[in-house]
């Protein structure tokens, strides 16, 4: 956050009025205003050599030298929007990553175990409302199952299942 914003997020309390240094993401809209700087910072990167969503980004490629290589980009990007990155949270050279609730790889995307689980574990359906709720929830993973349109697709055409 530049030093002359921090005044935009000032609060009073009985100790002293204070400022934040930095964006904190309780504040409404920071998520956003976080998520449009990195759309920025990245303009021209974004989905060619990289993901980005928050502070979460993913680089990729195929091979270590183009790797090295994206990564400097990323890292200049980085340091010239005045962005720093943890060490400690960060992963290099990695062949799958888990990434909003997916498994990102070189197969593609997958679904995430843990995500997944809650399908699973879905107690029985007793009502309507529960089934639509059931239906909502596993019909998200229907890109991820071979043939799932296949009883649809099989009743719009008004054939047998």
């Amino acid at each position: 956050m530049s030093p002359e914003d921090s005044e935009k997020t000032a609060f009073i309390c009985p100790r002293g009025m204070y400022k934040y240094k930095t964006m904190p993401f309780g504040l409404c809209n920071a998520g956003a205003t976080f998520q449009r700087l990195m759309d920025i910072v990245m303009t021209g990167l974004h989905l060619d050599i990289c993901l980005a969503y928050l502070d979460d980004i993913i680089v990729f490629s195929r091979s270590r030298e183009e790797h090295l290589d994206r990564l400097e980009v990323v890292f200049q990007r980085l340091e010239k929007a005045g962005l720093k990155i943890k060490p400690t949270k960060c992963s290099f050279f990695c062949r799958s990553v888990s990434f909003l609730g997916h498994i990102v790889s070189e197969k593609g995307i997958e679904t995430s175990p843990e995500k997944t689980q809650a399908v699973v574990e879905w107690p029985v359906p007793t009502s309507v409302t529960e089934v639509r709720s059931f239906v909502g929830l596993a019909s998200y993973y229907r890109r991820f199952v071979r043939d799932s349109c296949t009883v649809e697709c099989a009743h719009e055409k008004g054939q047998e299942v």
